[in-house]
């Protein structure tokens, strides 16, 4: 995402321009204590609710079991606890779009306001509102994820090629429909405006992409993916 003067039709470079824009984001929260602190919400409820959901699921599996032999009882909680983290994995990003969006807008309403005053939102935030506009990006994805599986059944080669660079753009949206949700964007305007971006757009989500594979960092690129959005769209007004 570039200034409209400064748009360039080469792809390479818009894509390089989103790839380092994300990792801005940890440079930004080691530079301001108050972004870094206002961070740790949802990092902190975002390891709590999966362990809430690992620890439900074996106590449930536990209670289930009974009287079964301590060796399999213990074996098949394990089992449960795994599953229940792996699970939590996969939705890790819908939901905490949805039930963090009011502390991601937070987030990156201080990281407007510390790039540039002037940009500040003057608005206050509403939680329901910031849930809303969450709970759209979810349903959306969720909408393009079932004719992605359709189409994948139907045709696997191309299914896998359209899954894969839906995941990425998708992981890139979850981040930078944050500030774009800040600064009043409709879903139509937001979409609109990434794909004529395409380049930053792609080359911010390779790089959420890949640090949602790595264990306990995906948890961390929560705050780092949106302060990184912010600054892109801050740099771009």
């Amino acid at each position: 995402m570039s200034k409209p003067d400064e748009h360039s039709g080469n792809p390479l470079k818009g894509f390089a321009r989103g790839f380092t824009a994300f990792f801005s984001g940890l440079r930004l929260l080691i530079r301001h204590p108050g972004l870094l602190a206002l961070s740790a919400v949802p990092v902190l409820l975002t390891v709590a609710l999966l362990i809430a959901i690992a620890a439900a699921s074996g106590w449930i599996v536990g209670t289930l079991l009974g009287h079964q032999a301590s060796q399999v009882r213990v074996t098949v909680e394990a089992f449960a606890v795994v599953l229940a983290l792996f699970l939590g994995y996969l939705i890790y990003l819908p939901l905490a779009r949805v039930l963090l969006a009011p502390f991601s807008e937070a987030l990156s309403r201080k990281t407007f306001s510390f790039l540039k005053p002037e940009q500040a939102h003057a608005t206050r935030l509403v939680w329901s509102r910031a849930m809303l506009e969450g709970l759209k990006m979810v349903a959306l994805q969720i909408v393009i994820w079932i004719v992605v599986v359709t189409v994948g059944a139907v045709i696997p080669p191309i299914g896998a090629v359209i899954g894969l660079a839906a995941a990425v753009f998708f992981a890139g949206l979850d981040f930078l429909d944050i500030p774009l949700s800040v600064r009043g964007y409709r879903l139509g305007d937001k979409l609109k405006l990434l794909m004529s971006r395409a380049g930053v757009t792609i080359g911010f989500g390779v790089a959420a992409y890949l640090l949602l594979f790595i264990p306990v960092i995906n948890v961390l690129a929560l705050p780092i993916g949106v302060v990184g959005a912010t600054k892109l769209l801050s740099d771009a007004e």
